[in-house]
């Protein structure tokens, strides 16, 4: 795994200190506190609703994703990396201090090493429609879609053609930057003015595109040249999808892991470490089970209220559908109770299914054989 040289700030520091690393690197900052590692901060933390960024604490910002070893494999890298929408993973040694980080880009050097690309037009992967905003609307509007979409990029076009990108990371470095910083717009008094101008005067026009014919191969090689961790698809030039590193990770998860697949929902961003052991946890009890009948889409949802976890599985199998729920104050302990409850429920279909074939075979009065 190839391992890159990380940004440490402390957790005391200003968080407008992050941002402008970030505006540098565009990966991510790792934050300690006593030397210790504690989190990350990317632009996955920032909103534009921060007031004062030269006066708010870094670790106010935190993000806890899953971490990595030296020796973690390429699919634990996948893995991980599909836990949530990082760019960059903190990876540490074994006495959990921070070494450096390793990014979507070097997964994808990788892969191209070990030829694991699969043979695929880009087209199959892709994500569809494209969030665009022409570039002479306003930054106010681009804010706007970001949060109508849920997206944290807009592709920003002229007459319709991609000329550009503009990210959360960009408007948090335009609307929190303290005045004086680099040579952006001072901030916090006149937050109001730079809302109101246009796109075309922040925007960064280094947009990546790739033709809709090209293969998954040709793709990956040009994200690694670009080093960016995604890419628009075009036809002619209009953009027609987005193609991103993600989308790679999950068809090689696919394709090489034989285990039963688990899709988990609704885990908040403080929780989302506790997802390869909530996986573990539910695999463990259903591969018990696979050679008896065929266990198939897996789906776990957790809901956080203000004092409890309520979490639901729903599961299919050759002997009918299955569905659970359990409510505790500890995510922990909703699963491991909601585990022994799906152990009793499948043993009791094994059972149930083992007495249908026994009464079968045996050619009881009136059954039919």
């Amino acid at each position: 795994m190839e391992i890159k040289e990380s940004v440490n700030l402390d957790a005391e520091e200003p968080l407008s200190k992050a941002i402008s690393e970030l505006m540098e690197t565009r990966t991510a900052v790792i934050i300690t506190k006593n030397g210790s590692y504690m989190g990350i901060i990317d632009d996955r933390n920032l909103r534009t609703g921060i007031s004062d960024p030269s006066n708010t604490k870094c670790e106010n910002y935190i993000a806890k994703p899953p971490t990595l070893r030296q020796d973690s494999s390429l699919l634990e890298q996948v893995d991980s990396f599909l836990l949530g929408h990082y760019k960059a993973l903190p990876v540490l040694d074994n006495k959990n201090a921070p070494i450096g980080i390793t990014t979507r880009v070097e997964v994808l050097k990788e892969m191209l090493a070990q030829n694991l690309v699969p043979k695929n037009r880009v087209t199959e992967l892709m994500g569809s429609p494209v969030f665009t905003i022409d570039e002479n609307e306003q930054i106010s509007k681009a804010k706007m879609l970001m949060k109508e979409y849920g997206a944290r990029r807009l592709v920003v076009v002229r007459n319709g053609n991609p000329v550009g990108v503009i990210s959360t990371l960009d408007l948090a470095s335009y609307l929190l930057v303290p005045k004086g910083r680099d040579k952006r717009p001072p901030v916090i008094k006149e937050v109001e003015t730079i809302l109101s101008r246009p796109i075309s005067e922040f925007l960064r026009t280094n947009v990546t595109t790739i033709d809709e014919k090209s293969s998954l191969d040709q793709a990956a090689r040009m994200m690694v040249e670009k080093s960016v961790s995604s890419i628009v698809v075009i036809s002619g030039k209009k953009p027609v999808g987005v193609f991103s590193a993600l989308d790679l990770f999950k068809r090689i998860q696919q394709i090489t892991k034989d285990e039963i697949q688990i899709s988990i929902s609704g885990l908040r961003e403080e929780h989302i470490w506790q997802f390869p052991e909530i996986q573990d946890k539910i695999r463990g009890v259903l591969e018990k089970f696979s050679k008896s009948f065929n266990v198939r889409n897996v789906a776990l949802h957790v809901k956080e209220q203000k004092s409890t976890f309520s979490v639901f599985v729903y599961i299919d199998t050759d002997e009918g559908h299955v569905s659970l729920s359990g409510e505790r104050k500890d995510l922990k302990e909703t699963i491991d109770e909601l585990a022994v409850e799906l152990n009793r429920v499948l043993t009791k279909k094994k059972e149930m299914k083992h007495t249908k074939m026994r009464k079968v075979h045996s050619g009881s009065e009136g059954e039919v054989i």
